[in-house]
């Protein structure tokens, strides 16, 4: 397997795509941060984030999501073990119609040689 912040990140996604939190927590470096335009969640241990993402994926569920696309995807390398990835997430349901599209800009931290996320931001996306 190819470790690096790209890779790691699409990695994510497909994982997100289960809507089970116990697949995706691998992906997070705890403690880490998640902010949105409305509030910042500090997510210091494993349980913290389950409970977030059990909600975030209770909201999904509940409007038959079933897949992301990922639009724009930039990784930039901010230093040998920190990157960033920034696009625009676009999520839809088993129907193939799309619920909403979400600017993010995600850290990575390599830590031990694996890449995981260390902040998570959610945001309007931006124009090209």
């Amino acid at each position: 397997m190819i470790n690096n912040p790209e890779t790691v990140f699409l990695a994510y996604v497909r994982a997100f795509e289960t809507l089970d939190p116990e697949v995706v927590l691998p992906f997070y470096n705890l403690p880490s941060m998640f902010v949105t335009p409305q509030t910042v969640f500090a997510v210091p241990d494993a349980n913290t984030a389950r409970a977030l993402l059990s909600q975030v994926m209770g909201q999904l569920r509940s409007q038959s999501y079933r897949r992301t696309e990922v639009l724009g995807l930039t990784v930039r390398k901010l230093s040998p073990g920190l990157a960033s990835c920034a696009g625009v997430f676009v999520r839809f349901t088993t129907g193939g119609e799309e619920i909403v599209r979400l600017g993010f800009t995600y850290t990575m931290q390599n830590a031990a040689g694996v890449w995981k996320i260390v902040v998570a931001v959610v945001h309007e996306p931006v124009a090209a």
